[in-house]
């Protein structure tokens, strides 16, 4: 029993059975990453708020993804040929809608308005978008609809948010198997170069593999059932920081075990005192970044949330490699390091022991040194940074192709339009709520950056006419100005009637032809001139362009009217009766020849003093109608009014049922943006224009209505604002972290202070290497969003360590009673080795991730090696300088010296 106890066999049977419970316990890691990893932000956000108001549009449109289908011809026009092929493949996807989950179709042949948007104008391109039920996953839904809408001559693509985010996933995963076979290779050969044994690096990739399982299983689980946060980096950075700190930690110890079996120790003294000296060096480290990481769950954002999974795998790893390391090590012993059995020479490392010596000697000048170099860095420092998703997927991918093809051939903002809703406590189809609803419309439409805005209003993203004011009063002029013809006819006939006895035969023709001129003027008369048919429409009309008549104005054009109508009235009435009287004398015209030349005369000047009448007349629809032209072409006349036949018709049903809700309540305009959508103007133009909007129903029967903007410049505008807010604090809680625990293991305040500072200079100088580097290389001049942060957690929470090793070793020899100077030199010359190892081993560790051909793992990578070869540097040379300064010191090394 006491040798089974003191060969660790407990440790080793227990982990393999955790091992194999986590091995079956392992979920499916895509298909978490794929519900649980997408970012997350704060639900009153602007485009979490427009999700919530798209789940409950209506229309049978509830839990559905927008997906684009592309179909083109590169730059050359579509044939007839191939339009025919495309429209059989949609005839093909309507039939089979149920099988593919598709709700909604919109396509180019529906109306004007789509064949407009989703046809580009070189004809070379047409657009399907869909609407599709989210009970199919969207690597599913995308693979199946892919199948099934290629089209034999024409090249097609299925693109869209969704589409591009589940391919980022899937890249993410193709290149997490990469860095894992990369990593395990070269660490498996450094190892191998390190320790001359081919049993030592299989133990620690055994180890190391082993905890990875562990914590892999315990956070996707976590994750799966909703008690973590993860995303489509936690499972990636799990594997370079624990395969790279592991890989440190086990050269630490088997370096220490080597040294103590060297000492003449028998393997299980020596595996106590490798645990006691390298292992509370190991504890302490990890523990530092283990706290480092745990701090992280107190971030708000989830992907800064996410990396809590690293901090899991790494509380793993300590376990595994302080209980399971020690069964190699008491039961193999010497056999460990087979075939190589020579011993450990300490040897003191010379860049090291010369940067601390210089630095301690001229502490002034290595410090101006350090600031002269770190300065460039520090200023150049830029936060611009890239939301665009697109550019994380490799070029093959179709997704990004056909996002591309949409850009070159349609607005930059076609693929990913943006969405304003506006959400009411009433129902929006009425006269009043669409003049303002296109009153918004035409608002968002003279913003700059802004190429089409779509409503209920304007369903095409254009004007229609036949629904304002200046196209209804240019009808109403019209009319007007047929009665002014018919008017002027009249006037015209009477004025040149002529009665003179040797033509009386002509005068029942006269009288015919007049009284069917006053038929029609009075026709005319009734239907446009009547005051109370006239007012009534016009004061409507005015009133929906903003500008009603006054009780002046009604009160003039009623006077003008009242004249009009009565003089029309009267000189009818006389023309009437002249008719009457001129049908009855012609009837004893025969018999009485010099009478009825007498009453004729008579009649004569009834019928001139009618022609008058009648220009009066006239005259007076003439200045109604000058009055109505200027209207017309006033500001007022642009205004939207919508008769309510109109309202009410299957034609205006359509723009409806698009455009506001199932219940009315709720309008949405479509908004494509001129720019591209990950763009930062288009990201500081979404949130102006949810503001403006806000603004622009000040004063109207929409005030206090719900506003939201939602799609993909929304979303990743609140991931912008999200993210950088929560990185300052964030970075300031892991700062505090690792300040407590560094005051824990260093038992100091000042030298803390003194390596947290090295750190962030280690952050600032490897973070704009990056950015150069990536626009050097990668031709990104903007780094991805996410880099810094990633990049900053992994150099101070990884970075750490070298220095707690060197505060470690300067603490060991504080029990020498040496001088503080003294002991940072011996100390960095002993431990340099060992740092620049570790810091090899992490370096390289993270260059397996540029392999991945994903953009921020690459640029992680580079800001992660480029900030510890900085520390590398920095560290005996900063550390070094500021004990010198911070502690007296006596002339015993320059006395030495002299000596």
């Amino acid at each position: 029993m006491g040798n089974f106890k003191q060969n660790y066999w407990l440790s080793l049977i227990t982990w393999l059975v955790i091992g194999i419970v986590s091995l079956f316990a392992l979920p499916n890691i895509s298909q978490v990453v794929a519900e649980h990893g997408q970012t997350q932000i704060p639900s009153s956000a602007k485009s979490e708020v427009a999700k919530t108001i798209q789940q409950d549009w209506g229309h049978h449109l509830k839990n559905t993804r927008q997906i684009v289908v592309v179909f083109n011809n590169g730059d050359r026009q579509l044939s007839g040929q191939q339009q025919k092929k495309i429209t059989q493949t949609i005839h093909k996807l309507k039939a089979d809608k149920g099988k593919y989950g598709i709700k909604k179709f919109t396509t180019a042949a529906d109306n004007s308005a789509t064949q407009k948007q989703l046809v580009s104008k070189d004809k070379s391109t047409q657009l399907l978008q869909l609407d599709v039920s989210k009970k199919q996953s969207v690597r599913e839904s995308t693979r199946n609809l892919k199948k099934a809408a290629t089209t034999a001559g024409v090249k097609t693509y299925v693109t869209g948010g969704d589409v591009l985010n589940d391919d980022f996933s899937r890249a993410t995963e193709e290149g997490i198997k990469k860095t894992e076979a990369i990593a395990v290779i070269f660490i498996l050969l450094v190892l191998i170069v390190i320790f001359r044994s081919a049993i030592t690096p299989l133990i620690s990739l055994l180890s190391v593999g082993l905890s990875f399982i562990v914590s892999l299983a315990i956070v996707m689980n976590l994750a799966e059932n909703g008690w973590l946060t993860i995303s489509n980096f936690t499972q990636v950075f799990m594997v370079v920081v624990m395969f790279g700190i592991g890989t440190d930690y086990n050269i630490l110890l088997y370096h220490q075990f080597k040294n103590d079996l060297s000492q003449g120790l028998e393997k299980h003294e020596a595996t106590k005192h490798s645990l006691k000296v390298a292992g509370k060096t190991i504890l302490y480290s990890g523990s530092s970044v283990l706290i480092g990481f745990l701090t992280l769950a107190l971030a708000k954002f989830s992907i800064y949330r996410s990396a809590l999974g690293v901090g899991i795998g790494v509380a793993v790893l300590l376990l595994v490699l302080l209980t399971l390391n020690p069964f190699f090590m008491a039961t193999l012993g010497e056999k460990v390091f087979w075939p190589n059995h020579q011993q450990v020479e300490t040897k003191t490392n010379h860049l090291w022991n010369f940067l601390s010596k210089n630095s301690v000697s001229h502490p002034f000048i290595a410090l101006g040194i350090v600031f002269l170099v770190s300065v460039p860095f520090v200023f150049t420092y830029q936060n611009g940074l890239n939301y665009d998703t697109t550019i994380e997927l490799p070029e093959n991918y179709s997704s990004r192709q056909g996002f591309k093809v949409v850009q070159q051939h349609f607005s930059q903002g076609t693929v990913e339009p943006t969405t304003i809703y506006i959400q009411s406590n009433h129902k929006l189809n009425n006269e009043k709520d669409l003049k303002n609803l296109d009153q918004i419309t035409r608002q968002i439409k003279d913003q700059s950056g802004i190429k089409t805005v779509a409503s209920v209003t304007r369903p095409s993203g254009t004007k229609i006419n036949q629904l304002y004011v200046q196209d209804q009063l240019r009808n109403l002029n019209g009319q007007t100005g047929k009665a002014q013809s018919g008017l002027s006819e009249i006037s015209r006939q009477t004025e040149t009637s002529s009665f003179d006895s040797s033509q009386l035969k002509d005068i029942g023709n006269k009288a015919q032809l007049i009284g069917q001129k006053l038929k029609e003027i009075q026709s005319t008369s009734q239907s446009n001139s009547s005051q109370q048919n006239i007012l009534p429409q016009l004061q409507q009309k005015m009133t929906a362009a903003g500008q009603p008549l006054s009780a002046q104005q009604l009160q003039l054009l009623g006077v003008m009217l009242q004249q009009m109508q009565g003089q029309q009235k009267a000189t009818l009435n006389k023309l009437q009766q002249s008719l009457q009287d001129i049908a009855a004398y012609t009837q004893v015209i025969g018999q009485d020849a010099q009478g009825t030349g007498q009453q004729l005369k008579e009649q004569q000047a009834r019928i001139n003093q009618a022609s008058k009448g009648l220009a009066q007349i006239n005259g007076g629809m003439t200045s109604m109608s000058q009055y109505l032209q200027g209207l017309q072409n006033s500001a007022a006349g642009a205004t939207f009014y919508i008769p309510q036949n109109v309202l009410q018709s299957s034609t205006f049903k359509s723009a409806q049922d698009n455009y506001l809700s199932a219940d009315k309540k709720t309008a949405k305009f479509t908004v494509i943006l001129s720019s591209d959508p990950a763009a930062k103007k288009s990201l500081d133009k979404v949130n102006a224009l949810q503001a403006q909007v806000k603004n622009n129903l000040q004063g109207t029967s929409l005030k206090g209505a719900r506003v939201a903007v939602g799609g993909q410049s929304a979303s990743l505008d609140d991931t912008a604002r999200v993210s950088q807010a929560d990185f300052i604090r964030s970075a300031t809680l892991m700062l505090v972290g690792i300040g407590i625990a560094l005051m824990l293991v260093t038992r100091s305040i000042l030298q803390p202070l003194y390596i947290i500072g090295t750190l962030l200079l280690s952050y600032f100088g490897g973070i704009s290497i990056a950015r150069w580097l990536s626009g050097m290389f990668l031709d990104e001049k903007m780094l991805s969003w996410n880099t810094p942060f990633f990049t900053f957690v992994m150099l101070i929470a990884l970075g750490v360590d070298y220095s707690i090793f060197l505060m470690s070793k300067y603490r060991e020899y504080g029990a020498w009673n040496d001088v503080p100077s003294r002991r940072i030199v011996k100390a960095s010359g002993m431990v340099g080795t060992v740092v620049i190892s570790a810091a090899l081993i992490l370096g390289g560790t993270f260059a397996a991730l540029i392999p991945a051909n994903v953009v921020t793992l690459t640029q992680v990578a580079i800001g992660v090696m480029s900030g510890l070869l900085i520390l590398v540097f920095a560290i005996p040379t900063i550390n070094s300088s500021l004990i010198r300064l911070t502690y007296p010191l006596d002339d015993k090394m320059k006395q030495k010296k002299k000596k």
